[in-house]
């Protein structure tokens, strides 16, 4: 690093190294704080004024490490771990919902309800015009994120481990809250106030019942059922319970469901049922081909955590669930001159945050298991 830095000069020697993070031949690996400063000639860790004495009285900026490539550089990693670490962190939340981009703190998702049944007509009798008459459902968006801080003794005594880990922290630690935001809608945990999983009309309901209703038809249904998921024979009842749907003019719907999801304790029989490609009937006959070997498997802890070990959810994720997103993650960097640079002697300081929410826009795409 040095002989690329006296070489080529402050600006190239930036340049060149931001291009090796972004590419990861420079990585938390082969990266040193105290190396890199060395490499740039030791630069003043902090423009500062002592008691008796003027602040840096010369004016070239590559004098101070607030204004040099150092702060650049420092950046361009730290972004680069906490991303990498949030599109590592395991999570299964992106397969159950829709994503769509949001600009409100509570979002309305906007559809249309049809009265478009087929009536019979009299001869020399008009026909009956069709009618839309608008629905809406409320998702409200939270606002999370965290800062970290990188002091001059990690600098000075080059804790670089100390800094890629807690960056690594940040990275996971928002990639598994926004999943819990999108499991808690998913499972239905919530079900009162704004941060309800189901709010038709932007009122909270109870989105998993024996009598689910949605304001938007006079029927209530059923999407709760109370078999364990031993076989295909518990995915057919929870089949029986998509059987009797209605659309908003009481006409059967058309689901399709295309994933199982199960808690981590009921994987492995989650597996079974969708993969084996044979039926596994607990009693006879067995041997014949099942008709479930379209279906995805997902399992999760929050299943476990937030509901039960043994609960599972069959449907068309999809099509329930719709994450609103304002936010996506996104990392910063402090401008020199904040307080924290006196007080606690922070050299550089990053913001990690995101904003979204998640919810369901119907009722009637996925069922609930083993209540």
């Amino acid at each position: 690093m040095k002989n690329l830095y006296e070489n080529g000069g402050e600006l190239k020697f930036a340049n060149t190294m931001i291009t090796l993070i972004n590419e990861g031949k420079v990585n938390e690996g082969n990266f040193s704080l105290k190396a890199l400063w060395e490499a740039m000639g030791q630069p003043k860790l902090r423009e500062n004024r002592t008691i008796d004495g003027p602040i840096i009285e010369d004016a070239n900026i590559s004098e101070a490490l607030s204004s040099s490539a150092f702060p650049k550089i420092t950046g361009a990693l730290v972004n680069k771990i906490i991303q990498e670490a949030y599109t590592l962190e395991q999570g299964i939340g992106d397969q159950l919902v829709t994503v769509i981009p949001s600009s409100v703190k509570d979002e309305t998702i906007v559809g249309f309800g049809e009265d478009m049944v087929m009536e019979e007509v009299q001869e020399n009798v008009p026909y009956n015009e069709g009618s839309l008459t608008e629905k809406y459902h409320k998702i409200k968006n939270t606002k999370k994120g965290k800062i970290i801080s990188l002091s001059e003794e990690s600098v000075k005594f080059d804790q670089t481990g100390q800094m890629v880990m807690r960056a690594k922290r940040i990275g996971m630690s928002a990639k598994s809250d926004r999943e819990k935001t999108i499991m808690n809608a998913v499972l239905g945990v919530t079900n009162t106030g704004e941060l309800a999983a189901w709010r038709p009309a932007g009122t909270a309901a109870t989105l998993y019942s024996a009598s689910s209703t949605d304001p938007y038809t006079t029927d209530t249904l059923d999407n709760i059922g109370s078999e364990a998921i031993l076989d295909e024979t518990d995915l057919d009842a929870a089949m029986a319970l998509f059987a009797q749907f209605t659309d908003e003019q009481g006409l059967p719907m058309v689901i399709n469901p295309t994933h199982l999801l199960t808690g981590l304790s009921n994987k492995g029989a989650g597996f079974k049922v969708v993969y084996n490609g044979q039926s596994i009937l607990t009693g006879t006959p067995a041997g014949i081909k099942t008709v479930y070997g379209g279906l995805g498997m997902l399992s999760s802890a929050f299943v476990d955590q937030l509901v039960s070990a043994t609960a599972w959810y069959l449907g068309d994720f999809k099509k329930q669930f719709v994450y609103t997103e304002v936010w996506p993650l996104q990392v910063f960097q402090a401008k020199p001159g904040n307080d924290q640079e006196f007080e606690r002697d922070v050299l550089f300081r990053f913001k990690a945050r995101y904003y979204g929410g998640c919810g369901a826009v119907s009722n009637r795409y996925v069922v609930k298991g083993n209540v």
